[in-house]
């Protein structure tokens, strides 16, 4: 089975062999559900999410440095159940990474096992989805998906941080003078991949270290 390009939005079978196989169905009853934040920075197309386990997922997605793109609810597969029978399932993501591979991610176990070897998927459980410091961060961050730093701000940060190589969170944000939130401001070009902050390992402080992304 080949996978679609991420960059367009495949259909699914009209004839799904079990409910998680129909698509418009699954789009639409997940496009009435809201999660915070609403922002995203490298998802194509509407982010719908199934769950609130998937919107976390598509957090840690989203800012992860190796992932290029990714879409939800891309499109039915064909998958076995407990028993082997074939039914069609529509995964929570497909991401594209930046060395131009492809995989179909969902949130959480959900029983079935992919029915084709060629095609690349996997289930995240929720233990490592819902991690400490890594998703609290990235919820914090996302709210600042929409923002726009004035051009003013972004030289100066990147001319100090050339010149002084890393600076605390609270450092770089003091130079953001045209930002209203200086902190956000910073963290937006962190979305952005100007610079870099680790959201991974210790929750965001005002000693966290910001650097240039070379």
């Amino acid at each position: 089975m080949t996978s679609p390009s991420i960059l367009r939005l495949p259909e699914g079978s009209d004839v799904p062999l079990h409910a998680e196989g129909n698509l418009a169905a699954i789009r639409r009853k997940a496009s009435r559900r809201h999660y915070a934040p609403a922002g995203t920075m490298r998802c194509i197309g509407i982010p719908i999410f199934r769950s609130t386990l998937a919107r976390d997922l598509g957090l840690l997605v989203d800012l992860d440095d190796e992932v290029e793109a990714w879409q939800c609810l891309p499109r039915a597969l064909d998958f076995c159940d407990a028993d082997g029978v074939l039914v069609r399932h529509v995964p929570d993501f497909l991401v594209r990474y930046a060395c131009g591979s492809e995989i179909y991610l969902d949130a959480g176990r959900i029983g079935l096992t992919s029915a084709d070897d060629r095609t690349a998927w996997s289930a995240i459980c929720e233990a490592e989805i819902r991690t400490e410091p890594a998703l609290p961060n990235a919820r914090e961050m996302l709210r600042y998906a929409r923002r726009i730093v004035p051009l003013g701000d972004r030289i100066r940060l990147l001319a100090y941080l050339e010149d002084v190589g890393s600076a605390t969170l609270v450092d770089a944000a003091s130079g953001m003078r045209e930002s209203p939130d200086p902190v956000g401001a910073v963290i937006a070009l962190v979305l952005q991949r100007v610079v870099r902050i680790d959201w991974r390992e210790r929750r965001l402080a005002p000693d966290s270290r910001v650097e240039i992304v070379r």
